[in-house]
């Protein structure tokens, strides 16, 4: 029996943004949803238990019974760490850097250059530590990023923020609740969003004007059935979009 994670793969692009919404909560909650009742899964994610049946009928289930048997399924699996996971892992690490030095970034990086101001706003530890390290790289070029952190502080910076200003919005997924719905209001708003998440198949893709991705699959690590997504990509972007913005600026001193 395939995993429940291929079984959604297999049909992510028939799946709108409440559906992904359902699938990233059961995704980081597998063991907690294989005990919950339809109505606490609906409660859970702040959707109809309708809007879950539907969920279970587009990925070619008969319903929310054999979710439930698929989710069982999964947790059972005895896990095994897999050691090409070191070889996989190296080489997602080199397609990021290649990726960022040898795509065109003109576009972000005349974004980063011309904009009064820099908003950065992430969701996840590792991501808010991305933010802070963008924060810390481009002060060196006296480029002034400022990190948001509360809800208070988003709320008074979008009641002030211009079209001469811009956003960087940081996900792990591309599909945070949180950070798509801003990415949804500054769109209306007409304020460049640059966007940097895991993948192309994304919610946060489809709203922001410049977007990063990199490919870092996820794996079982062998243990209680976690599984582990290497993070260091964030931070070699970070790295690599400093450098290519020194570059950038250099080639404009010499024209």
């Amino acid at each position: 029996m395939i995993s429940l994670d291929e079984i959604v793969n297999e049909h992510y692009d028939e799946l709108n943004e409440n559906d992904l919404y359902i699938w990233q909560y059961i995704l980081h909650h597998k063991e907690e949803c294989q005990k919950m009742s339809i109505q606490e899964l609906s409660y859970a994610c702040n959707v109809s238990h309708t809007s879950i049946i539907r969920f279970t009928k587009k990925i070619g289930l008969d319903g929310y019974s054999e979710l439930k048997v698929c989710l069982k399924w999964d947790l059972k699996k005895k896990l095994h760490f897999n050691h090409h996971v070191m070889n996989d892992v190296s080489d997602e690490l080199k397609q990021t850097l290649v990726y960022m030095q040898n795509t065109d970034l003109d576009n972000i990086l005349k974004l980063i250059d011309e904009s009064r101001c820099i908003f950065v706003v992430a969701s996840g530890e590792v991501q808010r530590n991305t933010a802070q390290e963008l924060k810390r790289e481009f002060a060196y070029m006296k480029k002034i990023f400022y990190v948001i952190e509360g809800e208070t502080e988003l709320d008074t910076v979008l009641r002030n923020v211009s079209k001469d200003d811009a956003f960087i919005l940081i996900s792990l997924s591309g599909d945070n609740e949180t950070i798509v719905t801003l990415a949804k209001v500054l769109k209306t708003m007409k304020i460049p969003i640059i966007g940097i998440a895991k993948g192309n198949k994304n919610l946060l893709s489809s709203y922001v004007d410049e977007y990063i991705s990199f490919a870092s699959t996820h794996f079982d690590i062998g243990f209680q059935g976690r599984s582990y997504c290497c993070m260091g990509h964030f931070f070699l972007i970070v790295n690599m979009l400093f450098l290519r913005y020194l570059e950038y600026c250099s080639m404009k001193d010499n024209i």
